[in-house]
This record gives structure tokens, C-alpha cells and sequence, in this order.
């Protein structure tokens, strides 16, 4: 296992963000991380958008966990969007990453695929589409789905142009 993140890893360019981030992640492992974001996700997740890129790498995994530690559907769809705000607002300075920060990156939408793909969500966006009297071109990739496929795969473009 690699080492815990330092300071500097987690504190970058000293900003407010970043030493709100040392402050709830100094010191603690991923499994410390992954059970104080299984009570406080909604509050955490802009620690890791904002955290220094070595220290998002360590991290990252305990935020991956989230998506199998929920079995509500409405949990995981706000891990889902929570996960795709934290990669988009990363990828504003994707400069200052590093190909490890990168990678958890690419593992996290990963995990949002999958999510969005799984037979379970497909279910809901089919009957919500159906609900709704969509037409029935549309029930098997109804424009939620869509949505959300097309910003994960905007957010890999984007990566790809950086590994």
C-alpha cells in the first residue's frame, strides 16, 4: 500500500478548498476515509475536487467503494452526479495532474458507466420513459441516460487528451 498523502500532497497551492481537504484527510487511510464518506459524502466530495493530484490518486479508491456500499438507487445516483462533478471540476487545471490522478479519474467514470449501464438503472430510465409516453425509439436509451453517457464520455475525452 502506498504511503499516506503529506501536507504538501493534499495542500498544494494553500488554498481555502485545499486546507479544508488537510483538514478532513491528513493522517487518515482509505479505509478511515471510505467510512467517514459512507456519513458525510455530500460534504467530503469537494475535498477530493479540490485536493492536491497525489493525494486524489491515494484517495480515489475509497470514493470507488462508495458505489458498492449503496444498495438504495437514489444514494448511488447522487454518488453518480457527486462523481461526475468531482472529475469535471478537476479536469478545469488538468495540467497540475499527474498520470495517477489521471487514472483514478478514469477508473471513477468507470464506475459511473457501469452505474448508468447497470440492468437496474436501465429499468428505471425505461419506465420512466414509458411514464411518461416517450416515444418508443426512446425507451431503450431514454434522454436521461443519454444525458448522463454523454457527459461521461465528454469528461474521457478530455482525459484521453491528457494521458
Amino acid at each position: 500500500m502506498p504511503r499516506l498523502p503529506r501536507k504538501a500532497d493534499i495542500n498544494v497551492f494553500d488554498t481555502l478548498d485545499e486546507q479544508c481537504a488537510e483538514r478532513h484527510f491528513l493522517g487518515r487511510t482509505r479505509e478511515e476515509i471510505h467510512e467517514l464518506l459512507l456519513e458525510k459524502y455530500v460534504s467530503l466530495y469537494e475535498d477530493l475536487a479540490y485536493m492536491g493530484p497525489v493525494a486524489f490518486a491515494y484517495y480515489a479508491p475509497a470514493w470507488e467503494q462508495l458505489f458498492g456500499a449503496f444498495s438504495d438507487m437514489e444514494e448511488t445516483d447522487d454518488v453518480a452526479e457527486w462523481t461526475l462533478s468531482i472529475i469535471s471540476i478537476r479536469c478545469i487545471s488538468l495540467r497540475n495532474e499527474t498520470p495517477g490522478s489521471i487514472a483514478a479519474m478514469h477508473r471513477l467514470l468507470d464506475c459511473c458507466e457501469r452505474y448508468h449501464n447497470s440492468p437496474a438503472r436501465r429499468k428505471y430510465y425505461a419506465d420512466q420513459a414509458r411514464l411518461y409516453g416517450y416515444a418508443e425509439s426512446l425507451i431503450d436509451t431514454p434522454p436521461g441516460l443519454e444525458k448522463h453517457l454523454k457527459k461521461c464520455a465528454r469528461l474521457r475525452t478530455v482525459l484521453n487528451g491528457e494521458s
